[in-house]
């Protein structure tokens, strides 16, 4: 029991992650969109706080320290930004995602033409044609079809989450036992 308890943090955030990754699949938009105003919120709130803070210790005549001053201005700007760019998740998200789509057929066709390039000089697995290939194929659905290609990036990375934390569960499930059977058998 002792050792359950000193786990619960660890096993109360591993159930976070679950919960996380399970939004992250049913609406990755909206959930991350929450999280923007959840972080902008309290980053500005931080700032303000922060900010009065570093004014009210400037009373009486003694200077204003400058380091809590300019770090407080800096967390208002980016508890505003977030607050402000929280409507624009997809649209952020989207533009990422093109680019990146447009880097990755990029590639690709710089490793096309490398690759024949390549064959008159050595030779070079074939391999290296069908990756060429593979990444302007995808690149190119993923430049023209952002929208689609940032939800199934979320879907993705919310099942990363959620098979990594039952990994994590399953492992202290293990370790529990382990720990349990040493313990066993150091009482006999």
């Amino acid at each position: 029991m002792q050792t359950f308890k000193r786990l619960l943090p660890t096993i109360l955030m591993l159930i976070f992650e679950v919960v996380v990754g399970i939004l992250l699949i049913a609406n990755g938009e909206g959930f991350t969109k929450v999280i923007f105003i959840i972080f902008g919120g309290l980053t500005l709130l931080g700032g303000i706080v922060t900010l009065i803070v570093s004014l009210l210790s400037g009373r009486n005549g003694r200077s204003i320290p400058m380091l809590p001053l300019i770090v407080s201005l800096l967390m208002i700007a980016v508890g505003g930004f977030f607050l402000a760019a929280s409507d624009s998740v997809l649209a952020v998200v989207s533009a990422m995602t093109l680019v990146l789509g447009l880097i990755m057929a990029s590639n690709g066709i710089f490793k096309f033409f490398e690759y024949f390039y390549i064959k008159k000089v050595a030779p070079v697995s074939p391999l290296a044609l069908i990756s060429a290939i593979v990444s302007i194929i995808v690149g190119f659905v993923i430049a023209f079809n952002p929208f689609k290609a940032t939800e199934a990036m979320w879907i993705i990375l919310g099942a990363i989450v959620i098979v990594s934390a039952v990994f994590d569960i399953i492992s202290l499930i293990v370790l529990g036992a382990a720990v349990k059977n040493v313990k066993d058998y150091s009482e006999r």
